[in-house]
């Protein structure tokens, strides 16, 4: 992983100073995988997977799955080895009553293992999705005696006890990991990966850099950054750095707004807006240094005469398409360039576990760092809980109780 910084504030080096006494919890916590292997291995029979939450409670274990599954896997790009999982995992974050009713068509009962995690167990849009499922085979995550735990102990579903870490920096503990074991991902390399960048809490790394670089931006006027990722399988995580970002330093009315689209389709609509529009956004570019597979662009001969550009096809033939995604990157990442917009360019070195573990882990970190900087507490969120108490009144004047 690496970091270039171009029409950019020069990035500071880490001071031990302005970290607290105390590391944070997410640090030194140790996920039991012996636990977890054993209800992996009692949840063994079914092929589904629903995963029911909000936030910090499914956003990493999202971008895992839809990151890792399925796709050709290694920790060394010479010796690919194909893995194919045989669960399917499904995702409820709402009460849309259509997607329901059609979770419910696609999902039997024989085949298929609910799963509600929340810390709080008080969210009441959850607690709703749940009631839909209630006699599917349920596992509970949730801290003891709330609301999710109490019904959990009332249909009698197996619990496991949330740790006392909050959602969004719970990717390397059981509320992730066991929901990757259950569907058969490496969790144990996306662990070792994270512990590689935590290791590097207390020394100057590349997360503080880009911490320092976004903390000067922002004092310039640079108040929002597009997250241009090109990455099909690295985008899968804009809901969890999202989270991150905004919920850790976007408070006492600091921290920016982050944006993140898909390269190379954000360059027919954001893209706009970035080089175009007003100066007050900075961008960010996420690729990749190596793909798995080395496909190349392959018209067919009937073809090469067609003109793209004021250029036949058969003159950009075979052309690799990790090649053809660099390219893309780069296009747009020099336009910037071209009109002094703050541009930071992060390569990934390719998609497997242990490198999306060092990836999550880096943006924990850089959230931490991010809060610090700004002194704010990376860990709570002040702001949300007033829309939520204002639908929970109103379901309450629903039923004439209000």
């Amino acid at each position: 992983m690496n970091l270039e910084f171009y029409n950019c504030p020069p990035p500071e080096q880490l001071e031990i100073k302005i970290l607290p006494k105390d590391r944070p919890e997410f640090l030194g916590y140790r996920p039991d995988f012996g636990a977890m292997e054993a209800v992996v291995e009692k949840y063994k029979k079914y092929k589904n997977i629903l995963v029911i939450g909000h936030g910090g409670s499914v956003s990493s274990f999202y971008g895992f799955y839809n990151a890792l599954h399925n796709q050709s896997e290694t920790t060394n790009a010479s010796e690919p080895t194909n893995v194919k999982q045989t669960k399917k995992a499904y995702f409820l974050s709402s009460v849309d009553p259509d997607y329901i009713a059609a979770l419910k068509n696609n999902l039997s009962l024989e085949d298929t293992l609910v799963v509600a995690i929340s810390k709080s167990g008080n969210t009441v849009t959850q607690l709703e999705a749940l009631s839909q499922f209630l006699s599917y085979t349920l596992l509970v995550i949730s801290e003891q005696d709330t609301p999710l735990y109490k019904i959990a102990e009332k249909v009698g579903a197996e619990i496991v006890l949330h740790p006392s870490i909050g959602g969004r920096y719970t990717a390397f503990t059981e509320i992730a990991l066991l929901p990757a074991l259950l569907c058969e991902l490496d969790a144990q390399s996306l662990y070792r990966g994270a512990l590689e960048m935590y290791v590097l809490y207390e020394k100057d790394n590349i997360a503080f850099r880009l911490a320092s670089v976004c903390l000067a931006l922002e004092q310039q006027g640079f108040v929002d950054v597009l997250g241009l990722v090109y990455s099909h399988y690295l985008y899968f995580f804009a809901p969890l750095i999202t989270q991150l970002c905004h919920e850790s330093f976007g408070k006492d009315g600091k921290g920016q707004t982050y944006l993140f689209a898909e390269g190379s389709e954000v360059q027919h609509h954001t893209v706009q807006r970035f080089l175009g529009g007003r100066k007050n956004m900075a961008g960010l570019f996420i690729g990749l240094d190596g793909y798995l597979n080395s496909s190349t662009t392959n018209y067919s001969p009937s073809t090469h005469s067609v003109v793209v550009r004021g250029q036949a096809l058969f003159d950009i033939n075979k052309i690799p398409l990790a090649d053809a995604q660099s390219f893309e990157l780069q296009g747009t990442l020099e336009s910037a360039r071209l009109k002094n917009l703050p541009v930071m360019h992060m390569g990934i070195n390719s998609v497997n576990p242990l490198e999306v573990g060092r990836f999550v882990a880096f943006w924990q970190l850089f959230a931490v760092y991010s809060s610090l900087l700004r002194s704010v507490d990376p860990f709570d969120q002040p702001e949300v809980e007033a829309g939520k108490q204002i639908s929970f009144d109103k379901r309450l004047a629903y039923k004439g109780l209000l």
